[in-house]
């Protein structure tokens, strides 16, 4: 048959919650055409002419069927391959900028990136209500399709929302009154999909947020967490952010509640998983099962009875328990954020030439370890509860390399390196998976700018790529490492850190240099361009730290012993900052796969959104409806 032409815009609306149905993607085929040619009227010798080209167009016509309809080898012809994605892998880079990317490229810590090969356009970053987005804004705007005010997670402004929720101009955003908004996710869940998180922040954290849970403020992260386990029905999700899901009774918890979020995601048929061995592990039996669901053998081993969380043994029932949308795996692998790769693997050169470098088994997995097992578990076949075959309906994967950002808010230079390489080793897994199908789109981007990088700063061409790439530890790391020294003083107390005597700041002094000759930035060498007067502010920030505790590892941000140590290490590679905090600039788009030339060109960060929801065919909005009921959430319009 003869297809139509597609609509312009068939597959991209403007904007507002009513998406297009997918199903008109056609216009409709001209009938008419052969109806008027048969009545046309030929003269005696035009009959004729037209009677042998009739002929010569039925033996086209009839070969056209056969060779349409012919086999090859025993085999039919491949189909075509579908007009729009089943799979959806979506990677947000957090804090990534254009300059990040030129200084990982041009330092050669991580040999050729497979990123460069797939760049299409970039995105506009801007939140509602300011030129500079925060990670919520920016990532609702992905997750959903409207922008909102920074802070605000899958939430927007009820005007926001009848205007179709894109940023423009100098907009306010009023924040009196907000209205949650249906997510890819909670679309993608209604069709029938299953759904994914992976991050190397805490799964509560902003980003992976913004794709799960519906509140006004970013930093409700136990809400966060409720959500995420109560109301969303996620296949997987992997990252840190383990003390969000302890009830207030465990040590370290960071719950104000008596929620024991792991028991009750057990409950729900949740595999669990605390460190990179465990994790293999889950995924084995998740395969070898094929099927059934609950917890399997090894439950304790999980950390369940080391938490006393109460969760039920092998083979235990419970009413909650829900496995038929597929497999449920739950990895949280640290009590924050996942450590930094440069301190796990104590420098950069394990990334040299293309190379991954290894993991201790105990050690949180890495950003393409969780990806895989995320991509095996749904990808697992005629998965049930009850014995019945699951249709195959595809899923979303969202995937954030989220301590670039945290990285780039101390200006450490060398930990961004780390993180970027090991995000483009992730990008290149998932490149290898869509390559081998037919019905998968990879898209990556990031939120915003973080820090303002420039490559080569302070009136010097170039960038000292030797000074880059030998350092052996993360700022975070050397901030951690100096209040850890302090406190193992013997007989260290408060009364003596306020003495301002001599004797404090000499100690102080001998532990801050050696933390920074860890990381083989030893103030006593020259070419680190560490003076005396940077060692006697980190020892002034190192007492109040050491007094106050804000100098803890794995932080997001404002914290400033942590941001001076990232600076003053910094010093000596060429590379500029000129912030702590976020930029308004464009960030660069990577796409692949089925749709992928969607995405050329520079477009707002919520037009991106829309145009993933189109593509995959979800309605976000009435994804939301049917979930939000789980854990009595209200919209204001609603009047509960």
């Amino acid at each position: 048959k003869s297809r139509g032409r597609r609509r312009p815009g068939a597959m991209m609306r403007e904007a507002g919650p009513a998406y297009e149905n997918a199903t008109e993607r056609f216009d409709d085929v001209d009938m008419e055409w052969g109806n008027r040619r048969a009545r046309r009227r030929f003269s005696t010798t035009n009959a004729v002419l037209a009677g042998l080209v009739a002929v010569f167009a039925a033996a086209l016509f009839a070969v056209s069927g056969v060779l349409a309809t012919s086999w090859h080898g025993g085999a039919p012809e491949a189909a075509p391959p579908p007009a729009n994605p089943t799979r959806l892998i979506f990677f947000v880079s957090d804090g990534m900028g254009p300059a990040h990317l030129t200084a990982v490229r041009d330092s050669g810590v991580c040999g050729a990136l497979t990123l460069d090969d797939h760049l299409v356009g970039s995105s506009q970053t801007r939140s509602l209500n300011n030129l500079v987005t925060d990670s919520a804004a920016g990532a609702t705007a992905y997750a959903t399709g409207f922008n909102t005010n920074n802070h605000v997670v899958g939430e927007v402004p009820v005007e926001t929302h009848m205007n179709g929720g894109t940023a423009t101009g100098n907009q306010s955003g009023n924040t009196s009154t907000l209205k949650p908004v249906g997510t890819i996710l909670e679309g993608a869940q209604l069709k029938g999909m299953r759904t994914g998180i992976v991050t190397t922040t805490r799964v509560t954290h902003a980003t992976p947020a913004s794709f799960s849970a519906h509140v006004a403020d970013r930093d409700d992260e136990n809400e966060i967490a409720r959500e995420q386990v109560y109301s969303l029905e996620l296949n997987v999700l992997l990252g840190g952010g383990l003390a969000r899901f302890w009830n207030s009774s465990v040590v370290g918890s960071a719950r104000e509640d008596t929620l024991d979020l792991l028991a009750f995601a057990g409950n729900r048929g949740y595999e669990i998983a605390l460190n990179a061995d465990e994790l293999r592990a889950r995924v084995e039996g998740l395969v070898a099962q094929g099927g059934g669901g609950g917890l399997g053998a090894g439950t304790d081993s999980a950390g369940f009875g080391a938490t006393g969380s109460g969760a039920p043994s092998a083979g235990t029932t419970h009413p909650f328990v829900h496995t038929a949308n597929g497999p449920r795996l739950l990895g949280l692998f640290a009590p924050s954020h996942l450590p930094y790769e440069i301190d796990v693997h104590g420098g950069l050169a394990g990334f040299r030439d293309g190379q991954t470098p290894p993991r201790d088994e105990t050690d949180a997995p890495s950003l393409t370890e969780m990806l895989e097992a995320a991509l095996r578990t749904l990808d697992i076949a005629n998965w049930s509860a009850t014995g019945a075959t699951t249709e195959d309906h595809g899923f979303v994967l969202v995937v954030e390399a989220g301590r670039i950002d945290h990285a780039a808010h101390a200006n450490d230079a060398s930990a961004v390196l780390g993180e970027i390489c090991a995000y483009d080793r992730a990008f290149v897994r998932a490149i290898q998976y869509a390559s081998e199908r037919d019905d998968t789109l990879v898209v990556a981007t990031s939120d915003h700018d973080t820090g303002g990088l420039s490559v080569g700063c302070c009136d010097v061409y170039g960038m000292n790529v030797p000074e880059l790439t030998k350092v052996t530890q993360s700022a975070e790391g050397v901030a951690g490492g100096i209040v850890e020294a302090i406190f193992n003083l013997p007989g260290v107390n408060n009364t003596w850190l306020n003495s301002s005597s001599a004797q404090v700041t000499l100690v102080v002094t001998d532990i801050v240099t050696e933390a920074l000759a860890s990381a083989n930035r030893d103030p006593r060498d020259s070419s680190s361009l560490i003076t005396e007067s940077d060692i006697a502010s980190l020892v002034s920030l190192a007492i109040v730290a050491a007094l106050t505790g804000e100098y803890a590892t794995h932080t997001y941000e404002g914290y400033a012993l942590l941001n001076e140590i990232g600076e003053k290490m910094n010093q000596a590679t060429g590379v500029g900052w000129t912030s702590n905090a976020h930029t308004g600039v464009d960030v660069p788009v990577f796409a692949f796969g089925v749709g992928a030339e969607k995405f050329h060109g520079s477009k707002r960060n919520s037009d991106i959104g829309k145009l993933m929801i189109d593509l995959i065919q979800v309605d976000p909005e009435r994804g939301y409806q049917v979930f939000r009921d789980r854990i009595g959430l209200r919209d204001p319009s609603d009047g509960g």
